[in-house]
């Protein structure tokens, strides 16, 4: 028996389970160390983070100084990159996850 997920309900789904893992993000590490960390592990400037995500310079650096956080559609657009990027990609959330599980035991 094959069950077919409807898109609709699937972008839903995605979108919560997206939702709550920021929410255990904001408790761990703030969302801008993640950008930041992410950023520099791609080894790439904030120009070229940016240009990467169609978004502009300024974007990224006010995630990243913790002055504005990223929209529903910013985030969808840093999944998009972590998930094109395979399993480097994943790699680094879980990397991300651990370091941030690590700084709240300490």
């Amino acid at each position: 028996m094959t069950v077919q997920i409807l898109p609709q309900v699937r972008d839903k789904w995605r979108d919560n389970c997206l939702n709550l893992l920021i929410m255990e993000l904001g408790k761990l590490l703030k969302i801008s160390d993640f950008i930041r960390e992410l950023r520099q592990q791609l080894n790439l400037s904030q120009e070229k983070f940016a240009a990467k995500l169609g978004v502009s310079l300024r974007t990224v650096n006010r995630w990243e100084n913790g002055s504005t956080v990223p929209s529903q559609m910013g985030l969808k657009l840093i999944e998009e990159m972590l998930q094109k990027m395979g399993e480097s990609g994943k790699r680094l959330l879980n990397e991300y996850l651990l370091i941030a599980e690590q700084r709240e035991d300490s």
